[in-house]
């Protein structure tokens, strides 16, 4: 590998940016996901040039996906509205459910019959690829005409839910690993953790932190603080053994629905955390989410970029990609049963609509930050997990991309043939 210099290497940041700017302009035009290009362009930068190492890029990957995870899970926390979810939405929540739910069952069954593997490794990889990205699918669905206002509900909700499922289920998954190679009482616990410490220490620095940021009443530092508070935060969590990752999702989820929590407590501590809350909401509307946005396209991007820049054809042996075409198989048949199923049987989608619904499998940067996070923390027969997840992303990419443009063409030739005015028979 030749030896980059600092020129070079500031030079290729800014075109990886202007590639991530283009793939999202590119994106909004035809509906191509921006993460085929970049995956490309890490691709070119690695395996094909040799511009970076596989083995050296991968002692990045475990710091880098960290940030990029705590950035994203703060991005869905704050723009997650958990109330609306559970009140309006029960068919998202048992789609969800039902899909992630059987995803991991049969990933599980294929993974310990097909590769001979322990059944707790497979619950892991399972739990690793049973969840959609939200980041690619809530835009692709927003752009179609076709599809009614409840199916789009239904897929941004489907796809939020499930990549928290990923990251709490596949960490309390970890956790439970590294105590004892065994199945126990330890997997409920670790869940109970998860969420009890994580909820605790969340609740506790998102009200002390939307009393700060009212104060700071939208001044330009008040995101840097921001992110400053969501790393200590996360190191705070790691220390006392509650879960870093749900701590920061759940610390974005109550700065968002700070009004909606602070209105049903008590007087006495509504009076303690302060009545200027109405200026934090503005200013996590209108700043701290335009500013995270910016900051979690500039993460996905070099994320995805660092994807391809890892992706070692050398590894991928005829084996490991029979392997990841039958994961990839499982995740596309599990998701069109239950969507003809569930769409049959309540009456909910039209059949465009649930062939759509059918077609948005593609996973993405959750699901490639908990493939690397097993081998991080140590927990053996987990090597291979990167190479069937970044081999799930891009088929499940390339494969939505396809169906979705067929589609869309047949669809735009039966409106055309719908318009032809019928000649009238002759008298």
């Amino acid at each position: 590998m030749p030896m980059l210099s600092v020129q070079m290497v500031l030079g290729l940041t800014g075109l990886v940016i202007l590639i991530g700017l283009a793939g999202e302009v590119v994106f909004k035009r035809t509906g191509i996901p921006s993460v085929l290009l970049l995956m490309g362009f890490g691709i070119l930068l690695g395996p094909v040039f040799h511009l970076a190492e596989p083995a050296q890029v991968m002692k990045l990957a475990p710091y880098f996906g960290t940030l990029a995870l705590l950035v994203i899970l703060f991005d869905g926390g704050i723009n997650l509205h958990i109330m609306k979810v559970i009140n309006e939405t029960p068919m998202a929540l048992l789609y969800s459910v039902t899909v992630f739910g059987l995803t991991i069952v049969a990933i599980m069954g294929f993974y310990v019959w097909w590769m001979d593997g322990r059944w707790l490794h497979g619950l892991l990889l399972g739990t690793i690829l049973g969840g959609t990205a939200a980041a690619i699918i809530i835009p692709v669905t927003s752009k179609m005409a076709s599809l009614r206002d409840s199916a789009k509900v239904l897929l941004s909700l489907d796809s939020a839910i499930s990549e928290v499922f990923v990251v709490v289920l596949a960490l309390a998954l970890m956790g439970t690993m590294k105590e004892s190679p065994g199945w126990g009482g330890g997997f409920f616990r670790e869940i109970f953790h998860a969420f009890w410490d994580a909820m605790m220490l969340a609740v506790l620095a998102g009200a002390m932190w939307a009393r700060l940021l009212a104060w700071l009443e939208g001044r330009a530092l008040s995101y840097m603080l921001t992110m400053a508070a969501i790393l200590v935060l996360y190191y705070v969590a790691e220390v006392i053994g509650a879960n870093g990752a749900i701590t920061i999702l759940l610390f974005g989820l109550v700065l968002s629905n700070m009004e909606f929590l602070v209105g049903r407590l008590a007087k006495p501590i509504r009076t303690l955390i302060g009545y200027e809350l109405d200026q934090a909401k503005f200013v996590l509307s209108e700043f701290l989410k335009r500013m995270n946005e910016e900051l979690s396209f500039l993460v996905r991007t070099f994320f995805y970029v660092l994807l391809g820049l890892i992706l070692d054809f050398s590894a991928l042996t005829g084996s490991i990609a029979l392997t990841s075409l039958g994961l990839f198989a499982i995740v596309v048949v599990v998701r069109a049963i239950v969507t003809e199923v569930i769409g049959r049987t309540t009456t909910s989608w039209n059949p465009g609509e649930r062939f759509v619904i059918a077609a948005m499998f593609p996973r993405g940067v959750a699901t490639a930050v908990m493939a690397f996070l097993p081998i991080a923390s140590g927990i053996e027969g987990t090597e291979l997990f990167p190479i069937y997840a970044l081999t799930v992303i891009v088929l499940g990419v390339t494969g939505m991309t396809v169906i979705l443009t067929v589609y869309q063409r047949w669809s735009n030739v039966e409106k055309k043939v719908d318009q032809v005015p019928q000649r009238s028979a002759p008298a």
